[in-house]
């Protein structure tokens, strides 16, 4: 047998790395489930090492948009082409703002859908967005990455929130179904808080609460909620449905966790300059 020498060209070897999924990659393969649901802080996973959560002119892009009473909800979207934008923390890409609503019920407590603790709040807003990847909301349901909604807990106090006070205004002028009033962007300011980039929150695969109940959802639920007057919350209380009566409820039950779900529950970390 001869002995030979092999000699290797480095440039022609190729050295294969395992390629290790970020942080928002794994939130986007769990496991969906029905949404709301309540969640046990303690029992989340806790990451502190997402990108803190970008919001792209929601309250100071100069645009103006319509307040609806749809029958179940007050409902605001913008009645331009140039939308916000969401992106960071759990999300992969960038996701464009469609609409607002609101949840309520008859009481302080029972209102908002999603609970944290066993604490229950008067009432709980979202804003959907769609995954800027699909043309359109309605295209994005279709995908379990199609959409994100951000939720904001309102807790209810004496005291009115300033900050509210465009939106009331709006609110006001549609306590009829199918009423709509303009308002500008700033009436949207009131979730402009440094929470936004550094407050905690939970997030988690799910879907809509409302009907097709579609599991297509990264579901973003801020802990520290909203102060919202108590005169203030009774104007959704007062809105009217198709049958020229207050909307009472329009919260859906929490949902039962499939065994496999998880819940996690963000730090964000202010950013270094």
């Amino acid at each position: 047998m001869e002995n030979r020498i092999v000699k290797l060209d480095p440039r022609s070897m190729s050295v294969k790395t395992k390629k290790t999924a970020s942080d928002a990659e794994q939130i986007s393969r769990l496991r969906a489930s029905q949404s709301p649901i309540a969640i046990s802080l303690t029992r989340c996973p806790t990451w502190t090492s997402l990108d803190p959560l970008q919001f792209k002119g929601y309250w100071d892009n100069n645009a103006t948009g319509i307040l609806l009473n749809n029958g179940s909800t007050a409902y605001f979207t913008f009645d331009t082409s140039a939308r916000p934008t969401l992106s960071g923390g759990p999300l992969l890409g960038e996701y464009i703002f469609e609409q607002m609503h609101f949840h309520w019920s008859v009481d302080d407590f029972t209102g908002c859908e999603h609970v944290l603790d066993g604490h229950g709040y008067a009432a709980e807003c979202h804003f959907v967005h769609y995954n800027s990847k699909y043309e359109s909301l309605e295209a994005a349901v279709g995908h379990p990455d199609g959409l994100a909604v951000v939720g904001f807990l309102l807790e209810a106090v004496f005291a009115p929130n300033p900050r509210f006070d465009m939106l009331v205004e709006g609110l006001e002028h549609i306590k009829k179904n199918e009423s709509v009033f303009h308002l500008t962007s700033e009436s949207l300011a009131w979730i402009a808080r440094d929470d936004l980039h550094e407050g905690s929150y939970v997030t988690y695969k799910g879907s809509l609460t409302t009907p097709p109940y579609t599991e297509c959802v990264t579901w973003i639920i801020y802990e520290k909620p909203i102060w919202i007057g108590f005169e203030q919350l009774g104007l959704l209380r007062q809105l009217e449905g198709p049958n020229s009566q207050p909307i009472e409820r329009n919260v859906r039950p929490t949902q039962r966790h499939p065994p496999g779900h998880s819940v996690i529950y963000v730090k964000q970390v202010k950013a270094k300059l």
